[in-house]
């Protein structure tokens, strides 16, 4: 109201103007003052001071009054300080008792193509050959659940919150699965392009790998893709990216399997490839492990026949 009024005093007195066009501005303010006098008088209602009273709610009353609060805090176990990281070039390793994860329903051969350990200790792996998902109990050695799919599953990758998620390349899907209170079961599914097949999960962020039009997309657990890997330099990036995974080093980066230039990528989480890592005993690497600073753990089906083993196959024996 006070700089309506302003306004109308300035036009009225302002040497600029004619007396006629004075005459019309003070008539027209007449008009814009009868309403600032309407706005004044309802102006007393709105300045009317309320009392309030605040009741308290009975059960926050009753919690906080408790000696236990929202809970306690127990000591469930200690963190291992300066935990050595093993030289893999000079580790010795021990073959264990295996798993059998084949269960009475399944129909076919156990083809296991993905496998996530979750918190803090079962593993949930895909079994393509049976159309199915399974969690395994690495202490007793049993398949606890198990779950169908609608079409064959390739990768899986654990996510927070007690849930897991599986690519479906038969239905460019990747299908979100609950893993609460050990048991399997279905949530929601993210549409994606054709050609997906290997999943890994960071810090809120789906890296999800294609064969077809060879890339790497990083979405969110929505869906929206916020980027995409595909070429460096201008130059394509990979010929057939299969799997991946992100450590947890400083900084983090990626590490992607290319199976037909038998190399192992590291990228930068931003798409910058850092090194090219090959060796002529591997061949058609696949599953890729990030177990310490530096340090990978990478499989593959064959070996170098030079290297006086041949082919070996794996994967497809259910153990």
């Amino acid at each position: 109201m006070k700089t309506r009024l302003e306004a109308m005093r300035t036009e009225v007195t302002s040497g600029d103007v004619s007396v006629n066009q004075r005459y019309v501005t003070a008539r027209r303010g007449m008009k814009e003052l009868r309403g600032i006098f309407d706005n004044m008088e309802k102006m007393a209602d709105r300045m009317n001071a309320r009392k309030y009273q605040f009741t308290k709610d009975a059960d926050t009353e009753r919690l906080l009054g408790s000696k236990m609060g929202l809970g306690t805090l127990d000591v469930a176990g200690e963190f291992r300080k300066n935990i050595p990281v093993p030289d893999l070039s000079t580790v010795t390793w021990k073959n264990e008792a295996d798993i059998n994860v084949i269960t009475p329903q399944d129909q076919g051969t156990c083809i296991i193509t993905g496998l996530a350990l979750l918190s803090p200790g079962p593993f949930l792996l895909t079994d393509q050959g049976n159309s199915c998902a399974k969690l395994v109990d690495a202490t007793t050695r049993a398949v606890t659940s198990r779950l169908e799919l609608p079409v064959q599953p390739w990768d899986v990758c654990a996510l927070p919150g007690d849930q897991a998620a599986v690519t479906l390349p038969d239905k460019s899907m990747i299908q979100l699965l609950s893993t609460k209170e050990g048991q399997l079961s279905r949530g929601k599914e993210i549409k994606v392009s054709s050609g997906c097949y290997c999943i890994t999960y960071y810090n809120n962020r789906l890296y999800v790998s294609y064969v077809s039009n060879p890339r790497i997309e990083v979405m969110t657990l929505d869906g929206l893709i916020t980027s995409n890997i595909q070429t460096v330099d201008g130059r394509q990036a990979f010929q057939l990216p299969l799997y991946l995974t992100v450590s947890a080093s400083t900084p983090p980066t990626l590490y992607v399997s290319d199976c037909t230039t038998h190399n192992v990528h590291q990228l930068s989480l931003d798409g910058k490839i850092l090194r090219e890592y090959s060796d002529m005993k591997l061949k058609y690497p696949k599953y890729v492990v990030a177990v310490g600073p530096g340090q990978l753990l990478v499989c593959g089906p064959q070996r170098d026949a030079a290297d006086g083993e041949g082919r070996q196959d794996g994967g497809n024996t259910g153990e």
